[in-house]
């Protein structure tokens, strides 16, 4: 209303200027309009002016409201028709949860003809379908909602939980990518569509997926590369699988760079190099390795690296090996198991008595039935196998497969993998878990045969009331 005064003002002095206002004294205003002329004094020409723009101003102010009395008419109705709209859309959403099918379709079509806005509609129409189980119904709804930029990852969102209902994971996971690509900032489209992937088996796909989320930063990045490695080390065994050996070796070598701590892409890494003839880079992977996480396994790995090496080239390889970690467990029992080679069975027990201490598992009561065994102590060795039958197992040690390389892992393995390894730093043990049977004897040192003395010879020696101490010896 101020703008409308200060034009008024400005007009009437414009006016005042047509009409050719001139003073010819200080105190005298004299003005000519169409042949009429007056004369007034200053004081009385400004009242005139001021009593003019105040009857005007509320004259103004009242046409104003006469000439936009239709349109806020028309808007008010609009308001009232929004909020019976909205009210409707509030009642639908609330019938919706609460299961009442029908009168959630009612309030969703009267809300559809009462507001301009068919995103909140066909939101409405969902959920009362999600709620009624009519999936059918819901799917057309969410399917509807890609039309819209602003609903599409919505529409995605709801056609991939319809796709899982049903166990369609290979609709459900097109949809999660898709809403992958459509938004930025949502998380649950990284989440679903990495887990289906993994699901499924698809580790390069899986892979992308994870750089995708981890360049928005919607995952840790220790939990990304760890995750990461075990996608590649499973991606690795299946190129080997394909016998693509120079891609799998290349990243199985990848796997282990993004996590030097994890044995299996460390182990598979080393056989596929020496399947190339690059014992010397097998080597070097499998000693930063024990560095960072001794594993029976690597040891293994580490023992086979030279064929035809004599016996004490070997010892003394494995001893420089297994004093890279000289404070570690499995460098006690290597060292336990290097001493056995060497028929030095008071530094193999005493290494392994500070193994005992730390874990007493059957894997080291079998290490000590044998060097009871070099010692001819058969009593002893019994009851050290005794012993072991009821002892804890060594949850590393069952990753050891004699009759093939360590780390046997299926799909479904390196799946689970990739959360227990990747989110929380833990191997898992299939295994074990299956009810595989660990490797009986030691894992470093010479063959038991050469350690145990011929059976006919323990025969003779034994008692015939020695039924328990045969029952013992089956499992080994």
């Amino acid at each position: 209303m101020l703008r409308v005064a200060f034009l008024l003002i400005v007009f009437v002095f414009a006016i005042l200027l047509s009409w050719q206002i001139t003073s010819s004294d200080a105190g005298v205003v004299h003005f000519e309009w169409m042949g009429w002329q007056a004369d007034t004094s200053a004081w009385f020409a400004i009242a005139i002016l001021i009593a003019v723009v105040a009857v005007a101003l509320p004259l103004l102010r009242l046409l104003m409201f006469l000439m936009d009395a239709p349109g806020r008419v028309g808007k008010a109705s609009q308001r009232a028709k929004v909020r019976r709209g909205q009210e409707a859309l509030a009642l639908g959403l609330i019938a919706a949860e609460a299961g009442e099918f029908e009168e959630a379709r009612r309030h969703a079509d009267k809300a559809e003809d009462l507001i301009d806005e068919p995103r909140l509609a066909l939101l409405l129409q969902a959920r009362a379908a999600e709620v009624s189980g009519d999936t059918a119904a819901a799917e057309r709804a969410y399917a509807g909602m890609l039309q819209n930029e602003d609903t599409e990852v919505l529409g995605r969102k709801g056609l991939m939980a319809a796709a899982l209902k049903r166990g369609d994971r290979v609709a459900a996971r097109a949809h999660a990518e898709a809403a992958l690509k459509a938004s930025k900032t949502a998380t649950w489209p990284f989440q679903y569509a990495f887990d289906l992937a993994v699901q499924q088996g698809d580790w390069e796909n899986a892979i992308e997926t994870l750089d995708a989320g981890d360049k928005r930063k919607q995952i840790e990045d220790k939990v990304a590369k760890r995750r990461r490695a075990v996608l590649m080390s499973a991606q690795a065994q299946k190129l080997e699988r394909e016998r693509r050996a120079d891609k799998a070796a290349e990243m199985a070598q990848k796997a282990f760079r993004m996590a030097p701590a994890f044995a299996p892409a460390a182990a598979l890494a080393a056989r596929l190099l020496v399947g190339e003839g690059k014992a010397e880079r097998a080597a070097a992977i499998l000693e930063e390795a024990w560095e960072n996480g001794p594993h029976p396994a690597l040891a293994h790995a580490y023992r086979d690296l030279v064929p035809g090496e004599s016996r004490e080239a070997r010892s003394e390889r494995m001893r420089a090996f297994a004093e890279r970690r000289r404070d570690s467990r499995e460098t006690k029992i290597v060292l336990a198991e290097l001493a056995m080679e060497r028929a030095d069975w008071g530094g193999a027990q005493a290494a392994l008595e500070d193994a005992y201490r730390e874990n007493p598992s059957s894997r080291i009561c079998i290490l000590f039935a044998q060097v009871a065994r070099g010692r001819g102590d058969e009593n002893a060795a019994r009851t050290w196998l005794a012993q072991g039958a009821a002892a804890p197992r060594e949850a590393d040690w069952s990753d050891l497969d004699p009759e093939g390389p360590a780390f046997l892992y299926d799909d479904s393995d390196w799946a689970r993998l990739v959360y227990a390894f990747g989110d929380g730093g833990q191997l898992i043990h299939p295994r074990m878990e299956r009810g595989g049977n660990d490797v009986l004897g030691p894992v470093m040192a010479m063959p038991t045969a050469v350690l145990t003395p011929p059976k006919a010879e323990l025969r003779a020696e034994r008692a015939p009331d020695d039924a328990q101490s045969e029952e013992v010896e089956e499992i080994r």
